[in-house]
């Protein structure tokens, strides 16, 4: 480990400088982090696995992924007039000298007086806000409303003004490609070797997604494509950029981050596009999916997906002892990874009966121990992970052994990222296989003049029939977890988190369903599922299908998956 943190590797951290140390503080602490460094990554590499609370219980929240959709780390960010709340640690790249601050805690983060909101949580169900403040009525002037008032939001306000400046700008292009990834990448290439004026837009500030950290040669394949379009005149590339609405005609927006956590450079801070385009590709890669057990909320719970990143990205540990979850063979290469870079991994939890695929042979030839059937039945541990209990997948909980950890990396699946495709009209299609929805390319958005305007390519991630990548392992089949394990009882499932912002249960959803909310959209209001700084984002393919199987058999021991979404490319 690293003199710059605890949790800090020795080696590995593609993006970043260990040279260059850079200080900051959070929370009135001073710490550092290096030259490349995401927020996340920086508190995590000093051993500060909590970094905020959720809404209503107030409970211990840690990051869950390593991108843009991460639901718990969200800090307040800047002082004065440059001061923001809810900002994504997990995106926010670290510059020397930032000031961050914890938030929905009060005295401190370590100790939160609203906190006992989670000893009352039978009193404090989906809904009960709509049952608790009709009645006396006179009361709601003075008494309930403001109560809600005060209660309401995550971070406070900024009071002063903003002394930054912004721009707009406007383009004209043949094509616009939204994400670049590897698919994405050899989309542009493509239409850009044809003739074609093209844009390609990565909401992040690196290119390949996933691919140099998921496959052995994917950063040499990656280097070559951004060389070969870089050469090319009829081609913008544009990182740190997130298309945010795609409209008729072709018309698209988004946001580039000029100097937007180091206001120093004496430039805009961000510049909002405004772009005409002939054709749009959406090749926004996938979500991972966590999993439903008791405790999958704890800090220390981390997608696999977002483990990876941490340890290739950023030379950073989420944990010292990691255990494994999943119901698919992507989380063995979170287990390999972790091996490779000095970690334990007592043991992988693969809730399929049988796993057979590459990846499962060579962890199990790596000496790591394989559990099939297995699931979760809970965590122990309050404000971070200490141990891991066991228990069958197909029973109702009982605990068979339990075994230390400080890290759990969970994988549900993975889910194509449809916002775009569907905010102009375009249609999906059910993959029962994969247990999600894909862009369906017979009914893609269409303007005005009824011809398509966008494209999915490389939805599902590390398509490696367009990478082009050798040598990858072929993966099994997944089996679809709703919840872990299968028969939980009633008391597990209150502790079974959906949306950790908002503090959204198994239960919760389950109780939409008994008082006769049996629409996805009644659901989401009734329980407020997604209805935060994710606002929308809970309507992933998972999600809205199982609330709606959920919802027409209301004894059905069946609920959604959890609604942290990390990108997948």
């Amino acid at each position: 480990m690293s003199a710059t943190g605890p949790f800090r590797l020795s080696s590995g951290g593609r993006l970043i400088d260990r040279a260059y140390q850079l200080p900051f503080r959070f929370d009135g602490r001073h710490l550092r982090g290096v030259l490349g460094d995401s927020l996340a990554s920086a508190l995590l590499a000093n051993g500060q696995l909590m970094m905020g609370r959720s809404f209503k219980y107030h409970r211990p929240r840690g990051p869950v992924s390593s991108g843009a959709e991460e639901p718990n780390a969200l800090l307040g960010l800047g002082q004065g007039g440059r001061f923001e709340p809810n900002q994504r640690a997990t995106t926010t790249p670290l510059v020397g000298g930032m000031v961050t601050t914890s938030q929905n805690a009060w005295p401190s983060l370590n100790f939160d007086i609203g906190a006992i909101n989670n000893k009352l949580y039978r009193f404090l169900p989906a809904g009960f806000y709509y049952k608790t403040f009709i009645h006396p009525r006179p009361a709601w002037k003075h008494l309930f409303e403001p109560i809600i008032r005060r209660s309401a939001g995550l971070g406070k306000a900024p009071t002063e003004k903003d002394p930054d400046s912004y721009e707009q700008a406007y383009a004209f292009v043949d094509l616009v490609v939204v994400g670049g990834g590897i698919a994405g990448l050899n989309a542009a290439l493509e239409a850009a070797q044809s003739g074609k004026s093209v844009a390609v837009l990565e909401q992040s500030g690196h290119w390949g997604g996933r691919t140099p950290t998921d496959h052995a040669d994917g950063a040499e394949k990656i280097a070559a494509l951004v060389e070969s379009l870089q050469a090319l005149p009829n081609v913008q590339l544009r990182r740190n950029t997130m298309a945010t609405g795609l409209y008729d005609h072709g018309y698209l927006l988004a946001r580039e981050a000029l100097a937007d956590h180091d206001p120093n450079q004496g430039i805009p801070r961000q510049r909002l596009w405004r772009i005409r385009a002939g054709h749009v590709i959406t090749a926004t890669g996938a979500l991972e999916r966590p999993l439903s057990f008791a405790g999958n909320d704890v800090p220390g719970v981390i997608l696999a997906g977002a483990v990876r990143d941490f340890i290739d990205l950023y030379g950073v540990a989420p944990g010292k002892r990691i255990v494994v979850v999943t119901n698919n063979d992507d989380a063995y290469r979170t287990a390999l990874m972790a091996l490779d870079a000095g970690l334990e991994v007592p043991v992988v939890l693969d809730a399929r009966r049988a796993a057979d695929g590459p990846l499962a042979a060579q962890a199990r030839k790596r000496g790591i121990r394989v559990l099939t059937g297995a699931a979760i039945a809970g965590i122990k541990g309050y404000r971070a992970v200490e141990a891991v209990k066991i228990c069958d997948q197909m029973g109702s909980g009982e605990v068979r052994e339990v075994v230390e950890a400080d890290c759990v990396a969970m994988s549900g699946g993975w889910s194509p990222v449809v916002h775009l495709w569907s905010h102009c009209g375009g249609k999906l299609n059910w993959d029962e296989a994969q247990a999600m929805f894909s862009p369906d390319p017979a009914r893609p958005p269409t303007g005005a003049d009824g011809k398509a305007m966008a494209s999915a390519v490389g939805a599902a991630a590390g398509d490696l029939r367009v990478a082009g990548l050798t040598a990858a392992p072929d993966e099994a089949a997944i089996m679809p977890v709703w919840v872990m394990p299968e028969h939980a009882t009633r008391q597990m499932r209150f502790k079974m988190w959906l949306d950790f912002q908002n503090d959204v249960k198994v239960s919760d959803v389950q109780l939409a369903a008994q008082e006769g909310y049996e629409s996805v959209e009644h659901t989401k209001r009734y329980t407020t599922l997604g209805m935060a700084t994710d606002q929308g984002s809970c309507r992933t393919s998972t999600v809205s299908r199982s609330c709606r199987g959920l919802c027409r058999n209301r004894s059905r021991a069946q609920a959604p998956q959890p609604s942290a979404r990390p990108i997948r490319r």
